[in-house]
């Protein structure tokens, strides 16, 4: 099935380093907003579609209600999402700007990636589904943005086609990073030599996060690691085996261990194979026999055993499904879903779920920025749990992070 070919598809030029985010004193306050419509919403907290003023810039605005957190107990998890987002400059890792809080509400002012969720795309798509082509473009850039992370020491634990933004150009962003988890002091990486002779060496990123090992049972039903449901802790291959069923629902349009329930679902995983067969219509064929074996070896049941344990992202990359691809060229690709806009700006919001309208208003008018705010826990008297939140802006070196040459 042929492919559109966009004109003028824009490229990315931003580079891998957090070297090249500057942290500066917070430069904006909600009132520097204004909020056009809502993008999605969650148990403790809102995204909205917002506009600079003076600038017309477009912003997601993520905001965190402070009284919910402490009630369910996310207040780390909103600190641990600060932590990666405000050190992260990666091309498909969706970018933070600013940071804030206010007495009632935290703030985070990030990228707008105006092709809405992935899985919503996915959706869309004829079978629900990608050919394998560009199901292992969208792969290979996952791979990459969980390489960046387990390089600077964080697992991600909750990979899913929800927790994966469109840009405009149709390249894949990784975001709501609550539950990921990170190392105190991670090790540097090691190098791998490669198999082939004619190949440089890798960089082993297993070495950054092996010691992180958590008993915490967090991720989303279908694609929980079955380390996770045994409950005697896991490590950074629950990414690899996240990985592994993403791909599948990529090529498939549904989990490979879905069952009638929640108990169901976690027998299959315990003890079922994945198995293959043709892919819905129009593809209608059974995925190469390089793609099956990758899936395999991604959702092997011993998380020693599986694909990435010995090396980390290394592995999965020189793995022969990966073969048709140079990952130094991801963003030059042409991906295989281009949003389409009605608007040049995507203000129109149309790659996003309808919402209905809120039951309460934010006014961000009358909300004010605070930067040592006091607040008081009733089990704590004087002790504000969000003191460890910063409220920063963030200046990248490429504050454009696209170009049409």
């Amino acid at each position: 099935m042929s492919r559109q070919q966009p004109v003028n598809l824009p490229r990315y030029h931003r580079t891998y380093s957090s070297t090249s985010v500057k942290v500066q004193a917070i430069q904006v306050h909600p009132s520097s907003f204004t909020k056009m419509h809502m993008l999605g919403k969650g148990d403790v907290g809102r995204v909205y579609l917002v506009k600079q003023k003076g600038t017309n810039k477009l912003f997601a605005m993520k905001v965190l209600a402070k009284r919910e957190m402490v009630k369910r107990n996310k207040i780390k998890r909103a600190l641990a999402e600060q932590e990666i987002l405000s050190t992260s400059n990666h091309p498909f890792i969706v970018t933070l700007y600013h940071s804030f809080q206010s007495q009632d509400y935290l703030y985070f002012v990030m990228e707008y990636c105006m092709g809405g969720e992935f899985f919503r795309a996915l959706q869309g798509r004829p079978g629900r589904c990608l050919e394998e082509e560009g199901a292992r473009l969208y792969a290979a850039e996952v791979v990459s943005a969980l390489e960046y992370l387990h390089l600077h020491g964080f697992i991600y634990r909750d990979l899913k086609p929800e927790n994966i933004l469109l840009h405009q150009s149709g390249h894949i962003m990784l975001t709501d990073f609550d539950l990921s988890k990170g190392c105190s002091s991670p090790e540097a990486p090691g190098i791998v030599k490669a198999h082939l002779p004619h190949l440089p060496p890798y960089i082993d990123t297993r070495r950054c996060v092996h010691n992180l090992q958590t008993n915490s049972f967090v991720g989303t039903e279908e694609y929980i690691a079955p380390e996770v449901i045994k409950g005697r802790g896991h490590n950074f291959s629950v990414d690899w085996w996240t990985l592994g069923i993403l791909i599948y629902e990529m090529l498939y349009g549904t989990t490979p261990f879905k069952g009638l329930n929640r108990n169901d679902t976690f027998g299959r995983i315990l003890e079922k194979e994945v198995t293959f067969k043709d892919q819905p219509a129009p593809y209608a064929q059974v995925p190469s026999s390089s793609c099956r074996h990758l899936i395999r070896k991604l959702l092997h049941k011993d998380h020693n055993k599986r694909l990435g344990s010995r090396a980390g992202a290394c592995d999965i990359k020189a793995h022969a499904f990966f073969k048709p691809l140079n990952f130094a060229l991801l963003r030059h690709q042409v991906p295989p879903i281009v949003p389409l806009m009605q608007k040049p700006d995507g203000s129109d919001g149309i790659n996003f779920k309808k919402l209905a309208a809120e039951s309460i208003s934010l006014d961000l008018e009358a909300d004010r920025t605070m930067v040592n705010v006091q607040m008081t826990d009733k089990a704590k008297p004087g002790h504000n749990p969000f003191a460890g939140f910063s409220s920063i802006t963030l200046q990248h070196d490429d504050e454009s992070d696209f170009s049409d040459t």
